[in-house]
C-alpha cells in the first residue's frame, strides 16, 4: 500500500477563490456558494479533509479533477472527515477544483488534501481576465440546477439540497466563460429587506444584513467583510425575486416600495463608492415574476443616473420557468450575461 501525505490549506500551492475565513489558516472556513480552492498535483491518489458545519441535512460540496465535476455528500459528522475521491489516476500533472456547492445550508471547513507520498503540488498562478462579484438569491446559488427535464417546470418534490449545485450556477459558468474570478454572494430565499424574503425563516434576513459580511447567516455566527479583499471589474446584483413574500401586494404600497428603492440605491452606492472603477449591472433572472420588479429596477437605474450602472434584461425574463433555473437555462443566462459584459468592455 503506498504511502499518503497531507498538503495543510496554508501551502502556496492553494489558489482560494470567494468569501473565505482565513482567521485559522490551517482551517479556512467555507461560507458563500461557488467559494472554491484551486491547486494542481501529481500522483493516482486524491483525498480531501473537512468538518460540516451543517445547518440543514443533504450538504455536499464538490470536487473537479481534470474537468470532471464529483459531488460528495458529507457526513452528519461534526468531526474532521477524510473522503477519498480518487485512487486510480493516470501518472503525471492533475488539475483539482475544490467547491463550496451550496449556500448557507452548512458552512465547512477546509483541511487539507491527502495525495501520493511522492506526489508533487504547485499553484495553477492561472492568469484571470477580470473580476466579478455577484449579490443574489437562490437563482445565483444554483439551487434545483440538477433536476434536469424539470426545465420550465416547477421543482420536482422532496428535493431537499440534493440538487443544488453552485457550480452549474450562471455566476461560475460566467466566470468559466470569461476566465474571470468570481465571488458569488448569493442565499438562496434571500430578499433585499430584513423582514422579507424567505430566508432565515422566523426572522427574515435580507441582503441588506448580509452584502457586507464573510459569515452571515444569523442562527451561527456573523463576521464583517473587508472590502479591500477583492476589487471586481462588474457588479451585477441580482435581487427582487423573494421581495413580494410574504406580502405578495407590498409592492403596490407606495410607502414600501420607496423604502425598497432607497434601501437599494444605498446598497448600491455604498458598492460603487468601495469600488470606483466597477460597473455594476443590475437585473432579474428567467425565473417568473412579476415585471413589476423590473418596472422598479429601471426607475432606479434612472435614479442613479451614472454610467458606471446598467440594466440588463435577459431574453426569457421572467418567462421561461416556474421552477428554479436548471443546468441548461442557468447556462442560457450565463452565455447572454456574457455577451452583455464583452460588448461593454469592447
Amino acid at each position: 500500500m503506498n504511502a499518503n501525505k497531507i498538503i495543510s490549506p496554508d501551502n502556496k500551492c492553494f489558489d482560494y477563490m470567494g468569501r473565505i475565513d482565513f482567521e485559522n489558516p490551517e482551517r479556512p472556513m467555507f461560507i458563500w456558494a461557488g467559494s472554491n480552492t484551486q491547486t494542481i498535483f501529481t500522483g493516482k491518489s486524491l483525498s480531501v479533509i473537512v468538518r460540516n458545519y451543517a445547518f440543514q441535512k443533504d450538504a455536499h460540496f464538490g470536487v473537479v479533477i481534470d474537468g470532471v465535476f464529483h459531488k460528495i455528500f458529507l457526513k452528519n459528522s461534526t468531526d474532521d472527515e477524510i473522503y477519498t475521491i480518487c485512487d486510480n489516476l493516470e501518472n503525471g500533472e492533475h488539475t483539482l477544483e475544490i467547491i463550496k456547492t451550496l449556500a448557507g445550508y452548512n458552512y465547512f471547513e477546509f483541511y487539507g488534501i491527502i495525495v501520493d507520498e511522492h506526489a508533487k503540488v504547485r499553484n495553477p498562478e492561472h492568469k484571470y481576465d477580470l473580476n466579478i462579484e455577484v449579490y443574489g438569491d437562490s437563482v445565483s446559488a444554483g439551487e434545483v440546477v440538477e433536476a434536469l427535464y424539470y426545465e420550465g417546470q416547477c421543482d420536482p418534490p422532496n428535493h431537499a439540497n440534493k440538487l443544488d449545485n453552485s457550480y452549474y450556477a450562471y455566476p461560475q459558468m460566467l466566470g468559466r466563460m470569461l476566465n474571470a474570478r468570481v465571488h458569488d454572494n448569493a442565499q438562496g430565499g434571500i430578499a433585499l429587506l430584513d423582514g422579507t424574503g424567505w430566508f432565515n425563516a422566523g426572522n427574515l434576513t435580507g441582503m441588506e444584513s448580509c452584502y457586507d459580511k464573510l459569515e452571515y447567516v444569523p442562527y451561527y455566527k456573523q463576521k464583517p467583510w473587508d472590502f479591500s479583499r477583492f476589487t471586481p471589474d462588474f457588479v451585477i446584483f441580482a435581487i427582487g425575486q423573494n421581495d413580494n413574500h410574504p406580502d405578495p401586494d407590498c409592492v403596490r404600497n407606495p410607502e414600501y416600495r420607496a423604502k425598497w428603492e432607497n434601501k437599494y440605491i444605498e446598497i448600491i452606492r455604498d458598492l460603487m463608492g468601495k469600488y470606483p472603477n466597477a460597473v455594476f449591472i443590475s437585473l432579474m433572472t428567467v425565473l417568473r415574476h412579476d415585471i413589476v420588479w423590473d418596472d422598479i429596477l429601471d426607475e432606479i437605474c434612472r435614479e442613479i443616473n451614472s454610467e458606471r450602472f446598467v440594466r440588463f434584461r435577459f431574453s426569457r425574463n421572467a418567462a421561461a420557468t416556474y421552477g428554479h433555473p436548471r443546468a441548461t437555462e442557468q447556462a442560457e443566462m450565463a452565455t447572454e450575461l456574457a455577451e452583455f459584459i464583452r460588448k461593454i468592455m469592447a
